[in-house]
């Protein structure tokens, strides 16, 4: 792993996100709220990635993908390129996700992983973005597991498809 990789991700994106969400729950008519509900919700279906500057030790950034658990959730992404996964924790709590498995080890790299919170009081929400760079091209899963403090058995379990092509 290489700690002089920093992934910078702009709180832009979640705030447009929950604006457009409450946005679509305000009053007037009904069905254009359903409209923009349903349209959400599809978006999540098929892709739930955003964009992320990955911005390296020499000072090169890069554009990156950035995957959260979605009902459908696929990573496609082509030979080379650098992406993330992003899972919500509380890390206060001691609960912490881990990657614990999946076919697709042989087809990416860990690169960085950082955890961020959005407060300083006991239990404040967070994230655990583990990123990585596509290094070989085939199909598979990824596998993480959220494991309670003290507990060798994990509490969830998120699962991702995999697919890294030719460029």
């Amino acid at each position: 792993m290489n700690s002089s990789i920093s992934i910078r991700i702009a709180a832009a994106l979640g705030v447009a996100a929950l604006g457009a969400g409450a946005l679509a729950g305000c009053g007037g008519d009904s069905s254009a709220s359903t409209t923009a509900a349903d349209t959400a919700t599809a978006s999540t279906a098929t892709s739930d990635a955003s964009t992320a500057t990955v911005t390296e030790a020499t000072g090169a950034t890069e554009s990156a993908s950035i995957y959260r658990p979605g009902s459908g959730t696929v990573i496609n992404e082509t030979l080379g390129a650098t992406f993330a996964v992003e899972l919500s924790q509380s890390p206060s709590t001691g609960y912490a996700w881990k990657q614990t498995g999946g076919t697709a080890a042989s087809l990416i790299e860990l690169i960085d992983q950082d955890i961020s919170t959005e407060g300083d009081a006991p239990g404040s929400p967070g994230t655990i973005t583990f990123a990585y760079r596509a290094s070989a091209e085939g199909s598979g899963t990824l596998v993480f597991e959220e494991f309670p403090p003290g507990k060798d058995t994990a509490s969830d379990t998120v699962t991702f498809e995999v697919s890294v092509g030719a460029p």
